[in-house]
């Protein structure tokens, strides 16, 4: 089941990533204050937070300094994304409890009558199972860079 989430978390976020971004358009649909980071056309990257955007340039407020680039020196703008770490820690952590339960059902199911612990394959499966997923849901990327312009 963790390998099914992964998959699916891995695959929208390919989907995602295939949308056109060549258009300059795409930058004035951010907010003033989000976090981008722009690669120019010599190499250098500059990271911090967007200011303003004009048919011509960018303001961006730099680690540094405030830039204001022209629209010809830029290569790429991304997108820093929010990250889901908790959010895919929850999701890790009920699926494998669930995934823990059904196994030690079937564990308990399997066994004959007159044991002296009935529920101990759900009273082990489960934790271990909980455990499995919130370490798997932890170590699920989360976040990074999303293209919002290439240069054509």
């Amino acid at each position: 089941m963790p390998a099914l989430l992964a998959a699916t978390l891995a695959a929208t976020a390919a989907a995602q990533q295939a949308k056109p971004v060549a258009n300059w358009a795409n930058i004035n649909q951010l907010v003033a204050g989000a976090e981008i980071r722009v690669t120019l056309a010599n190499g250098k990257t500059l990271s911090g937070f967007m200011q303003r955007v004009t048919p011509e340039s960018l303001a961006i407020n730099a680690t540094t300094s405030q830039e204001t680039i022209s629209r010809q020196d830029i290569r790429r703008v991304e997108l820093k994304r929010p990250g889901h770490r908790g959010r895919n820690t929850l999701i890790g952590l009920a699926i494998g409890a669930g995934a823990g339960l059904a196994v030690g059902a079937g564990a308990d199911a399997k066994s004959g009558p007159g044991r002296m612990f009935p529920d101990l394959g759900k009273a082990v499966f489960t934790p271990m199972g909980a455990l499995v997923g919130t370490v798997v849901g932890v170590a699920l990327p989360t976040g990074g860079w999303r293209d919002v312009y290439r240069a054509p």
